[in-house]
């Protein structure tokens, strides 16, 4: 399916405020059309022309829509000159020029954390292990509740903040109260991790884009640490 653009103009007999009472109603059945992705109410009070500028996910949505609207605009007095035409979409060049004729994505936690490892690098355990040797104020980050912590373990010196936690008290411009005092350097170097990875690439993602400049998730996350043989602490505390 490719979106398509239907353009409805005509002019209307009424003051603009009555035109606008008259059609909010209409605008709850319209948004429940099939195929509708938006429509914009354009108006001009000069002219007394109005219309809509509809975003349809296919051609035969479209048309459908048309020859419903075009029955009613006909059968109304108040409604005269009714212009509806009808436009393919040039994607690439509407994407240029940011227009808003994408079709809606679907979001999924894997897809957020490939998203995720595809902007922040990724270190092996063995390679974490000597970041935290050769500079002691490397920080690692285990975004998991605190039971899923205490259950396997973490890194030893690991801090132990929820992802959902970490959307504040990583935000240099929340209340003091909520922020974590080891997080107030955006400098830091800084390694996050979970159990296996992936939310721990969301908890990376999360602090590259509130400011943090030197940020990396642990690859495999606390499973791979302790399958390396590293040592682990049971408190996920540091």
């Amino acid at each position: 399916m490719s979106p398509t653009l239907l353009q409805i103009n005509f002019n209307f007999s009424s003051t603009p405020a009555a035109y606008e009472a008259a059609s909010a109603p209409a605008a709850a059945f319209i948004a429940g059309v099939p195929g509708l992705a938006w429509k914009i109410w354009p108006i001009s009070e000069e002219r007394s022309e109005a219309g809509g500028i509809y975003l349809f996910e296919s051609a035969e949505a479209a048309s459908a829509f048309a020859l419903q609207v075009a029955a009613m605009l006909s059968a109304d007095p108040t409604f005269s000159n009714v212009s509806i035409k009808q436009f393919g979409v040039i994607e690439a060049l509407t994407a240029v020029t940011r227009g808003p004729v994408a079709p809606a994505q679907t979001t999924t936690f894997a897809g957020l954390a490939a998203a995720a490892l595809a902007a922040v690098p990724s270190v092996t355990p063995a390679e974490a292990q000597r970041r935290l040797a050769a500079d002691p104020y490397t920080l690692v980050i285990d975004v998991r509740d605190a039971a899923d912590v205490a259950v396997t373990g973490t890194v030893p010196g690991a801090l132990n903040i929820s992802y959902g936690a970490l959307t504040y008290q990583a935000d240099h411009q929340a209340p003091e109260p909520w922020r974590a005092p080891q997080l107030s350097d955006h400098d830091r170097p800084i390694i996050t991790t979970c159990i296996l990875g992936p939310l721990g690439a969301l908890g990376g993602k999360l602090l590259h884009d509130m400011g943090f400049t030197d940020v990396a998730i642990l690859e495999g996350g606390v499973h791979a640490w302790i399958e390396a043989g590293l040592p682990v602490a049971t408190n996920g505390k540091g």
